[in-house]
């Protein structure tokens, strides 16, 4: 997928997140590579964990997993850095497809920091970093308790989404592509086979095959199959209907092969997504 950035717009947005809530934001491509940041600097703690190059690998990793585990829920994921801080990230999308993702991190949430310390400490000891300049830079992050955490994480999904709708991100498609993403949002319970793709848009499998290469650098099949199972989740979130109608309404007519789907697409069952969100 081909994306264009309004880069100046979206540095004033993540300015405004900052200045609300003191906490550093920096917005990532699908590629997992940094497109703006504020402030455009790690806190000091961080400076000088990454001074050691393990410690930075750790850092790089810890970033990369958020983005997987975040990709996997389709859904905004928070968790501890190999450091012991607290990190928010929570995906962009273009319609159903995920095309970077929005972060907030290095945040000390606790309601003892002279306590958590130790845990920071024992995290960080085998690292080649100085313990007292390491204290001190730990001494001059704000603690942050969980409900203020939850509130800034509510609103780094609305600049998720305000930053789509204000096009800071845009795609450049093709009008095709367009009709194609349309026709399968609208009509997933019906035939999405690429022959019938093929004959509803008068075109060869070739030609299909290069549009989602080109802009979503995956198959047709793959953006069908994310697209069901999105739709499956909330029906079952929204409605009582049985599993097998659910799986009816949204293209599979084999109901094993759905739950098969569902769970590889998910980690849980439809019932045991069902029950999940009913607790929540």
């Amino acid at each position: 997928m081909i994306l264009s950035y309004n880069v100046n717009e979206l540095k004033k947005l993540l300015a405004s997140f900052y200045r609300l809530t003191n906490i550093r934001i920096v917005l990532y491509n699908n590629s997992f590579e940094k497109i703006a940041e504020v402030p455009d600097y790690d806190c000091l703690f961080c400076r000088l964990i990454r001074s050691d190059k393990n410690a930075e690998k750790n850092c790089l990793d810890s970033d990369k997993y958020a983005f997987e585990m975040c990709h996997k829920k389709d859904a905004l994921y928070s968790y501890k850095c190999h450091a012991g801080f607290t990190e928010v990230v929570t995906p962009l999308r273009h319609g159903n497809v995920i095309i970077g993702y929005l972060m907030f991190g290095q945040v000390l949430q606790t309601s003892n920091p002279g306590s958590y310390w130790n845990e920071v400490w024992m995290r960080c000891s085998k690292y080649r970093v100085d313990k007292e300049q390491l204290h001190q830079a730990y001494l001059k992050k704000r603690p942050m308790m969980p409900e203020e955490v939850e509130a800034a994480a509510k609103i780094l999904e609305a600049c998720a989404g305000y930053l789509w709708l204000q096009r800071y991100i845009f795609v450049k498609e093709d009008n095709l592509l367009s009709q194609i993403e349309e026709y399968i949002t609208n009509n997933l319970n019906d035939d999405l086979s690429s022959p019938a793709l093929c004959k509803k848009f008068n075109i060869s499998k070739s030609k299909l095959y290069n549009v989602f290469q080109k802009y979503y650098e995956s198959s047709v099949g793959d953006i069908i199959r994310k697209q069901r199972i999105k739709k499956a989740k909330e029906l079952l979130e929204s409605t009582e209907d049985p599993v097998s109608e659910i799986a009816n309404q949204v293209g599979y007519d084999d109901y094993n092969y759905f739950i098969k789907v569902f769970k590889k697409e998910t980690g849980l069952t439809p019932v045991q997504f069902r029950k999940n969100k009913s607790f929540n």
